[in-house]
């Protein structure tokens, strides 16, 4: 899993200077970098035992040789001063001078021509020389003749080449600075243009509350490097972090701001807001997933991986791409990025990310940072520096859960089965397909829906490790082999990782026949170490409550985080709430209240005329079996079901056709619709929560319970599934109310509500006194609310 573990570029625009590695000098291109196949954490430990095989033979030969020598130099070109910092693998006294020797681990065929190796891996060449350039300037080095020279290993067969640089190829070094200049200039043109800029503020007139909100967040990013901001949806939280995010980038205290949410449609939301406020003076991108940028077009087709970018270095140069033209009003929209990949053939997504270093503000999903599957797209953007970026997460509260679902990992035995057949028609030994098709058998014959016993945990992690490591040593024609076999094959040295972790922080078992996940219950100090490297960061949600608890999940303590809240005083009277005891929505009662459900949906739409009713559900089918229910004995209503699987565009089409067409909408609590749409406030007055949400009874939440062994029954209930259920409540009604003056009637439907446990994690604004018995009194409120 990838960290951010070493100093990155750091760039001071007005002493026109920069910091970065050798390494980062080396790879730097101003077009997309060559994929290559992942190859895990193994790939660094065989380089490493390499590189010891390297330096004992040196040191052999010559005992006065000297290893990973670290150097650091300045150098100036054109108007720019580069300090380049480093580490020489090995450095070999001569008669005259010194050797300067990198050694570097390949997968390739060795011996090969030196035109090839160049164009394989230019970084490598480019290191060499630019560590034969340094040396040149250092007083260690004065006077003596320097040589340089670069040796590849094949990291298969240990196959050594070794190729002197030659002045044409020491020249990269001087190409690699020259390379950088263009970049460098546009972000001295960014941070000139961002302290010029005018940022207007997030609002005219500061509503009751937010004054004090932005004074607290003001002091307490100077107590604490996390800030933990809880207020209340609607209160304008977003426009006051934004206006905060953007005050510090303009002062300098950030270089770039990154703006998390893993709900796509409460990214719009906050474009619009930041777009009112900067116009086109700031650049920003908003970073959407892979299939998103799909096209199928002439030029390019893309495949949903990474295959689909192997030629766009090509033809990135032969379109004449520079990402600063491409930016319009302020940013590359999904749809230029689409139509500049049909007519180039650039994937899109290869496109998009290329612009990334170019923006100042990122937009994007929480798996960019917390998946370590995803990290690599910010992580590997040039100019990012984690420490000089304000890091924002909105819907904070899902983190703990995201996080820990992006590290779980899960195979299907039927998947694997197939690619173990495209790895077949590639070549791969019988030996690993030996080892998949054991491995799919003994996943095949998983009970499931059951935690797996420690001897059979045991038994896969074997066959995992020993697939893993045959994987290693597989010498295959990579781009022969479809994407999706790739993707499915090396989850297998993940699941290997997975399974030898500790049982009580994961749960190894069986969601489904012929499945095997690996599910992990505490992502607390994955997230500690993804917060860590950032220079602050601010976590928000409208429901952290209990705040320690929330601190605790994010690995986060006192000592560096700081809670604040924003009060909104005037939602305390927004709200009409009553709890309908008439129904017992519980999965085994439920059936036996359909149709009074049913009939008080209809009861509250024909008391809404005009304006639509939102009725908010636990389930999908609960949903839909309430609809077949209503269209049998109300056929005249129009309902609006959320449906499924659409991308950011359905979604919005459906909440504005249904604003206007629909006299009810079916919503999912805990879905991007109960919990990403703001379009309902003040225009839904009315809603009913059909049932409180709680999680799903499987092995996860029963290994949760059994993780808070030392608590009392009832009190590991409501941690594990009454106040996650609660929290989706809070997160839906909250969108119905986002302003002063706007005023929403709720039916808490079910007699659930009226349980102490329940009803004491309702927030006070829906806490009641009011509960209705029966069919008089339920027509007797909505009458009277109308």
């Amino acid at each position: 899993m990838r960290r951010h573990g070493h100093v990155k570029m750091q760039i001071d625009a007005h002493q026109r200077s920069v910091a970065l590695s050798v390494r980062e000098l080396a790879s730097f291109r101003n077009r997309p970098a060559s994929e290559r196949i992942p190859t895990g954490q193994w790939r660094a430990a065989v380089g490493r035992d390499w590189h010891q095989s390297a330096a004992q033979q040196t040191r052999a030969n010559h005992p006065d040789a000297r290893f990973e020598i670290p150097v650091t130099a300045d150098w100036r070109h054109a108007d720019w001063r580069f300090k380049i910092r480093g580490r020489i693998d090995q450095l070999i006294p001569t008669k005259d001078g010194c050797l300067i020797r990198e050694i570097k681990t390949v997968r390739h065929s060795l011996p090969a021509s030196e035109e090839d190796l160049a164009s394989a891996y230019p970084d490598y060449f480019a290191q060499v020389a630019i560590y034969l350039g340094l040396a040149g300037v250092l007083a260690e080095f004065a006077e003596q003749t320097l040589r340089a020279e670069l040796v590849l290993i094949d990291i298969d067969t240990g196959t050594l080449q070794t190729i002197p640089l030659d002045a044409q190829q020491a020249a990269r070094f001087e190409q690699q600075l020259q390379a950088l200049l263009p970049f460098l200039q546009d972000r001295r043109e960014a941070r000139l243009t961002l302290e010029n800029c005018q940022i207007k503020p997030a609002f005219q007139q500061l509503r009751e509350g937010q004054a004090e909100l932005q004074a607290s967040l003001n002091g307490s990013a100077l107590r604490a490097k996390t800030v933990l901001l809880e207020a209340p949806t609607g209160f304008g939280k977003t426009g006051i972090v934004l206006e905060h995010a953007l005050q510090q980038l303009q002062a300098g205290v950030f270089q770039r701001c990154i703006y998390l949410s893993s709900k796509s449609t409460g990214q719009l939301q906050t474009i619009q807001q930041l777009r009112a406020m900067i116009g086109s003076g700031v650049r920003y991108l908003q970073m959407r997933n892979r299939t998103e940028h799909r096209i199928d077009t002439t030029k390019h087709s893309c495949s949903a991986t990474t295959q689909c970018e192997r030629d766009s270095a090509q033809l990135w140069y032969e379109a004449n791409i520079h990402p600063p033209q491409l930016f319009m009003d302020g940013t590359l929209s999904l749809e230029s990025a689409k139509s500049i990949g049909a007519e180039t053939g650039i994937c899109p997504y290869t496109l998009s990310k290329c612009c990334l270093p170019f923006a100042e503000v990122w937009i994007g999903d929480s798996n960019y940072i917390f998946s370590p599957q995803s990290q690599s797209v910010f992580n590997d953007a040039i100019g990012f520096d984690p420490a000089q970026t304000l890091l924002i997460v909105d819907e904070a509260h899902n983190l703990p859960q995201r996080a820990a679902d992006a590290l779980s990992v899960e195979v299907q035995a039927a998947e694997l089965l197939f690619a173990l057949e495209e790895l077949r028609l590639a070549g791969a030994p019988r030996r690993l397909l030996n080892l998949g098709e054991e491995l799919s058998r003994r996943i095949e014959a998983l009970p499931s829906q059951q935690a797996i016993p420690a001897n059979t945990q045991y038994t896969l992690l074997d066959l995992c490790e020993d697939f893993a490591q045959q994987l290693t040593q597989l010498r295959l024609d990579w781009a022969a082999v479809a994407p999706f076999a790739l993707e499915k094959i090396w989850i297998i040295p993940q699941l290997a990782q997975c399974l030898a972790n500790n049982r009580h922080q994961w749960l190894h078992w069986a969601p489904s026949a012929g499945s095997l996940r690996a599910s992990c219950l505490d992502a607390r100090q994955w997230i500690s170490e993804c917060l860590e490297p950032f220079g602050g960061s601010i976590l928000m949600s409208a429901t952290l409550t209990p705040s320690q608890r929330f601190r605790e999940d994010c690995g986060l303590t006192t000592n560096n985080s700081i809670f604040t809240v924003g009060h909104a005083p005037w939602r305390a009277a927004a709200y009409e709430v009553a709890i309908d005891t008439r129904v017992d929505t519980r999965l085994k009662h439920r059936e036996h209240s359909y149709t009074t459900t049913a009939h008080t949906v209809a009861s509250m739409i024909h008391q809404s005329p005009g304006v639509p009713v939102a009725v908010f559900f636990p389930s999908y089918q609960y949903a839909q079996t309430i609809e077949a229910y209503l269209s049998a004995i109300h056929p005249e209503l129009r309902i609006g079901v959320q449906p499924r699987g659409v991308d950011l565009a359905e979604q919005e089409s459906f909440i504005e056709q249904g604003l206007v067409s629909a006299d009810a909408l079916f919503l999912i609590l805990g879905s991007s619709y109960a919990e990403g749409v703001d379009q309902l406030g003040g225009q839904v007055a009315s809603a009913i929560v059909v049932g409180p949400a709680l999680p799903e009874v499987n092995c996860i939440q029963a290994a949760r319970m059994e993780s808070l062994a030392g608590l009392s029954r009832e009190e590991r209930f409501r941690q594990v599934y009454i106040e996650p259920a609660m929290r989706r409540i809070h997160q839906a009604l909250g969108r119905l109310v986002r302003a002063p003056g706007q005023h929403a009637r709720i039916l808490l439907h079910g007699r659930r509500y009226a349980e102490p446990a329940y009803y004491e994690q309702l927030a006070p604004e829906y806490q009641t006194e009011l509960k209705i018995d029966s069919d008089v009194e339920l027509l007797n409120w909505l009458q009277g609310g109308a």
